[in-house]
């Protein structure tokens, strides 16, 4: 698959999702995705690789966002880009986190960028945590130490700095 299959794949999008609604999820799984390939967190696999391994798929009906550990697909519901939502909460355990915690007042495409790199990062736990020598022995809890980390790289490096004055960032 190349990548312009990734980003026109109709059958992932939803019937009541507009193209540029889909192809703006995409293009932040996308960038989350050539984050987390840099030689330096030595996943077994390319930038090319890991776009060809994975689906995004979107919906507008008002429920979670997930990632099937199953297929390599990613579900992005974008309900909080369509009704303006500003803000973002994440789970108790992590949610006072100054880096992967909850996002207050941050324009809607940014939330839905924090659920893209939340998505993607159980996305790269599951399919790559096993054969990555940092995450073997912690991909295997859903919201554990090895999502954590994958997430903090993703929130730190990707997503955070647009959200959070330059200042603040951790």
């Amino acid at each position: 698959m190349n990548i312009e299959n990734f980003i026109n794949s109709p059958p992932d999008r939803g019937r009541n999702v507009t193209a540029k609604e889909h192809n703006l999820v995409v293009k932040f799984a996308k960038k989350c995705l050539r984050e987390i390939c840099k030689k330096n967190y030595e996943l077994p696999v390319t930038y090319q690789e890991a776009v060809e391994g994975l689906t995004v798929r979107t919906k507008f009906k008002r429920q979670c966002s997930y990632a099937f550990a199953s297929d390599g697909a990613i579900m992005i519901d974008i309900w909080e880009l369509r009704e303006n939502y500003r803000r973002f909460e994440e789970y108790a355990r992590f949610s006072k986190d100054s880096v992967i915690g909850d996002i207050s007042d941050a324009p809607p495409e940014m939330i839905i960028f924090a659920i893209v790199a939340h998505e993607v990062a159980h996305h790269v736990q599951y399919k790559y945590g096993p054969k990555t020598r940092w995450l073997k022995n912690s991909y295997q809890k859903p919201h554990g130490e090895g999502f954590q980390a994958i997430y903090r790289i993703l929130r730190s490096r990707v997503v955070n700095h647009l959200i959070i004055p330059k200042e603040e960032v951790a």
